[in-house]
């Protein structure tokens, strides 16, 4: 057995020159040129794929070798999983080849093997190159280009590996950080098995995911929470990223960009357990895309106002020209094009290079910190009630709140729902979902203002000649909303919290 360790990379146009260029400044101990043909294997039930498990014969000069992946994990563009290779005289898997203890018990081994069906092929043309690096560590470059076959479709493989044969896995993002200094480079979230089984529609099409809440579990320290996190939280990042690239859709974007937020905001809520860590390197990064990505909001009120609201819209005062500066603003918006070329751009791609490094290479600079090994449960109360009494000093000020008052009960909602999505996971779900949905209905009432708020500010740009007549007609838009708005925030307020009620799940 060996324990594949490798960073993906999918890359767009010919980056051999590239390659060729930085490695060729580097101490290379072998290259190879190979055409590998690959066949991905499994039963008509998936029975290796409900195991994690990943079959394929690979086909080189006429010569097989089967190989089974076992279940491992990914984290950024790093994956580790353990795998098992043997010769094999013919271009057909003999499952008996493989030692007997990497199946889970009870597994009918026998079954699976008279089971095997073909389910797609992988053919590519892989150019490797062995660089050696500091400490004697040794790392295979491999650039893939071919396809992806499956029920009569093809899907380009384009796509950098770097794979530690031996040493550590620090050289391995140290040359990654080398190679990544062009565009079109993107850490890769998905294996080529992943990609195969999805286009032979074995695995369902990928659709924007509401982010839910992060799997921390009774037990767990404050460091195993905050590791937790950021795993849950890369994976909806790159899983959304990956989204975006395939169907540009402002859902997937705005589901990107409140991955990186959680991350943001783990900042605040774990800020004494990154005190005794490794300090990190990419916050500004981070910033940096979250502002890049800003743009977001207005895009979605001007998206709402096309669709949920077009209705509303057509009572309004002066509505060719609300329509005219709605256009307007439309134009203004980065484009698709625009929005993947961010998602290509140097500094994105180092960006997740940074985070993916950091949560494989972090280390505890002050082991002896009780912040490391304070129970997450703690943590959770403690954060959960602060920002609850934060809430509480605006939510209280009086039975009715105008406008203003509530803009900044919005921001300072939204805060204290990521709060929960960090910690509610260690509560009793009915009574944590009981508690946060009178807040997450006003957070869905506020952002129905969103759109009011930005017709106010479009009209003072309009050549209206109903002006008055167009803020009387969103000041009565308005009010009804605040009501409403008042009689939400008396529910929510009169609610026990769910962090003070003694058990947990």
């Amino acid at each position: 057995m060996s324990n594949e360790v490798e960073l993906k990379f999918l890359v767009t146009g010919d980056v051999f020159p590239h390659l060729e260029r930085v490695l060729n400044s580097l101490k290379i101990n072998e290259r190879q040129d190979q055409q590998l043909e690959n066949i991905y294997f499994d039963t008509p039930e998936q029975s290796l794929r409900g195991l994690d498990s990943g079959l394929r014969i690979r086909t080189c000069n006429g010569r097989h070798e089967q190989t089974i992946k076992m279940a491992g994990q990914a984290v950024g563009g790093l994956h580790q999983r353990p795998e098992y290779t043997f010769p094999s005289t013919t271009p057909w898997p003999d499952l008996r080849a493989f030692p007997s203890d990497i199946w889970p018990m009870g597994t009918d081994v026998s079954q699976i093997q008279q089971s095997l069906t073909t389910l797609f092929r992988t053919d590519f043309h892989r150019r490797t190159w062995t660089v050696a690096l500091a400490e004697g560590s040794l790392i295979e470059v491999a650039y893939d280009i071919g396809f992806i076959d499956a029920n009569g479709q093809q899907e380009a493989i384009n796509e950098v590996e770097l794979e530690i044969i031996s040493g550590s896995v620090a050289p391995l993002f140290q040359l990654a950080k080398l190679l990544v200094t062009s565009s079109g480079w993107q850490l890769g979230c998905a294996s080529k098995a992943q990609r195969g089984y999805r286009l032979a529609g074995l695995s369902a099409e990928p659709d924007v995911r509401r982010m839910g809440f992060v799997p921390v579990i009774p037990g767990q320290t404050a460091k195993e929470g905050l590791i937790t996190a950021l795993q849950f939280a890369l994976r909806h990042w790159q899983f959304h990223e990956q989204l975006y690239m395939q169907q540009s859709s402002l859902g997937a974007l705005l589901q990107l960009r409140s991955a990186a937020s959680l991350i943001q905001h783990t900042r605040t809520l774990y800020a004494h357990v990154y005190a005794a860590l490794t300090p990190v390197d990419w916050e500004d990064d981070l910033q940096w895309l979250v502002e890049q990505l800003a743009w977001l909001d207005e895009a979605l009120v001007l998206q709402r106002m096309q669709f949920e609201y077009r209705q509303m819209l057509k009572g309004a005062p002066c509505q060719h020209e609300l329509t005219s500066e709605i256009e307007r603003h439309e134009k203004l918006l980065p484009t698709i094009e625009q929005t993947q070329q961010l998602l290509l751009s140097v500094r994105y791609c180092q960006t997740l290079l940074k985070l993916s490094a950091w949560m494989a290479l972090h280390k505890e600079e002050d082991p002896g910190s009780p912040c490391l090994v304070q129970p997450i449960h703690a943590l959770a109360v403690t954060s959960l009630e602060n920002s609850w009494q934060e809430l509480l000093s605006l939510s209280k000020l009086g039975d009715a709140l105008d406008h203003a008052s509530y803009q900044r009960l919005r921001e300072m909602l939204r805060h204290n729902l990521q709060v929960g999505v960090c910690f509610a996971a260690l509560f009793d779900s009915e009574r944590q979902q009981g508690f946060r949905l009178p807040w997450l209905n006003m957070l869905g009432r506020l952002s129905d203002l969103e759109h009011i708020e930005w017709i106010f500010a479009a009209a003072t740009c309009m050549a209206c000649p109903h002006q008055n007549e167009l803020n009387h007609w969103l000041q009565q838009e308005l009010k009804p909303r605040l009501i409403e708005l008042d009689q939400i925030r008396q529910r929510g307020i009169g609610m026990q919290p769910y962090w003070e009620i003694s058990d947990i799940s």
